[in-house]
C-alpha cells in the first residue's frame, strides 16, 4: 500500500472503478442489443460510481492536510 494513503481510499477506488467498468460494460451491450432505455439507465450508474470516488478522494485529501497542518503524521 502506497504510504500516506488510507486503508479506507483503496477500498473505493476498487469498488469504484469495478462499479464504473459493469455500468459500462452493461450499457454498450444494451445499446448494441438495440435496447436503447435500459443503456442509458446503465450509463447512468456509471455517475455515482464516479462520485463516490472523488469524494473519498477528497475526504482523504482534507485529511491528510489537516493532519499535515497539525504536525501529526
Amino acid at each position: 500500500m502506497p504510504e500516506g494513503i488510507p486503508p479506507y481510499v483503496l477500498v473505493a477506488r476498487i469498488g469504484s472503478i469495478l462499479g464504473m467498468s459493469f455500468s459500462l460494460a452493461i450499457g454498450l451491450l444494451f445499446l448494441l442489443g438495440g435496447i436503447i432505455v435500459p443503456s442509458l439507465i446503465a450509463f447512468a450508474a456509471f455517475i455515482p460510481s464516479f462520485g463516490l470516488m472523488a469524494y473519498v478522494e477528497r475526504k482523504a485529501s482534507r485529511d491528510r492536510a489537516a493532519r499535515q497542518a497539525s504536525g501529526t503524521h
